[in-house]
């Protein structure tokens, strides 16, 4: 969502809370918010101008915090949502490149894949996803010492264990450490 749009979300939910939403992509929660407002606005002018001297002493007040708060909810709900919309599309922006290494790496490109992995290491020097990429780079090309020297980083970045498995599954297919010296 560029920021022209982002503008027209909030002009559009300022002057019918709901209508935000729903140009943010909420469709169900934008036409029922939308729906609640007209009614309690509704409620509210019949109050105050049908009945003014019955009802509008005692409903008035109730009916216009009723509105204040449902104008503030849908504010911080369409908040909530714009700033869920710029996070995906952050995430989106910083996985880019490292679905490019995936595709030269299934391609066969695997000079392209490490080239693009060692600038997303030099971004950021913990991610665990590139560095098991370039273990499998390395050990693809029959380098399994620099396969393993990857994954040894890649299970000290990875804290909570989260790529245990695929770190496990390199170490497999490389095969059984030799000791120094060995043949």
């Amino acid at each position: 969502m560029t920021r022209a749009e982002r503008v027209l979300a909030w002009v559009a939910n300022l002057l019918v809370p709901g209508t935000g939403l729903v140009l943010a992509g909420r469709m169900a929660l934008g036409v029922l918010t939308a729906v609640a407002w007209g009614l309690l606005a509704a409620a509210l002018l019949v109050v105050c101008l049908v009945a003014p001297e019955e009802g509008a002493p005692r409903m008035a007040p109730l009916f216009a915090a009723a509105v204040v708060l449902q104008y503030g909810a849908v504010q911080l709900l369409l908040a909530a949502r714009l700033r869920r919309m710029r996070a995906l599309l952050a995430a989106e922006a910083r996985d880019a490149p490292f679905r490019s290494a995936l595709g030269a790496y299934a391609r066969g490109r695997l000079d392209e894949a490490r080239a693009t992995c060692k600038d997303l290491l030099r971004a950021d020097p913990d991610d665990v996803e590139a560095t098991l990429l370039l273990a499998s780079i390395a050990r693809r090309r029959g380098d399994a010492r620099a396969a393993r020297r990857h994954l040894r980083r890649a299970r000290y970045l990875d804290d909570a264990g989260r790529w245990d498995f695929e770190i496990e599954r390199e170490l497999a297919a490389i095969g059984p450490s030799r000791p120094p010296g060995a043949r």
